[in-house]
């Protein structure tokens, strides 16, 4: 009889004891929030608008994550309507600790043109006006060295209604 049958049924059970199969339960537990949202204006040729975004990731799971990438669009609803900002992605990896929490900071900085063609909002945002921003996207992550990518969406409203 060859040793190496003997081989499957150890693996096999290995496998399925393994927090491996869990990867994907633990990935649907992870819970995303836009943190924080600052526009600022540089002053400088050509002028911008630099808006830093952070999203908080929390892993209430047993299972490390290692974050590989995010790319999202940032959205702002204001003077009812909804106003494109721009797109984000995450610039490095970043360790996501099985229990802990990560936070993710990106910039998005804008054009003469962009700034014109969304000026009211952004200025309504950058005043203290009320709104609220969306974020919505994908994040590419690691676990036991498996891949997956997770849908991300978060609001965040600012000021008081008027």
């Amino acid at each position: 009889m060859r040793r190496g049958w003997l081989a499957l049924p150890l693996l096999a059970c290995a496998t399925a004891c393994s927090p491996v199969k869990d990867y994907r339960e633990a990935a649907r537990s992870l819970r995303f929030h836009l943190d924080r949202v600052e526009p600022e204006l540089k002053l400088t040729l050509p002028p911008s608008v630099v808006v830093k975004v952070v999203l908080g990731v929390e892993n209430p799971s047993p299972v490390p994550f290692h974050l590989t990438a995010f790319a999202g669009d940032l959205r702002l609803e204001a003077q009812g309507a909804m106003h494109p900002v721009g797109h984000l992605e995450l610039a490095r990896p970043l360790e996501l600790p099985a229990g802990g929490a990560a936070r993710l900071e990106v910039e998005v900085t804008f054009s003469l043109q962009e700034l014109r063609d969304h000026w009211g909002a952004l200025q309504a945002a950058a005043k203290g006006g009320s709104g609220t921003w969306h974020l919505e996207g994908a994040l590419q992550a690691q676990a036991y060295g498996l891949p997956l990518t997770l849908p991300v969406r978060s609001l965040h409203p600012f000021g008081q209604p008027r």
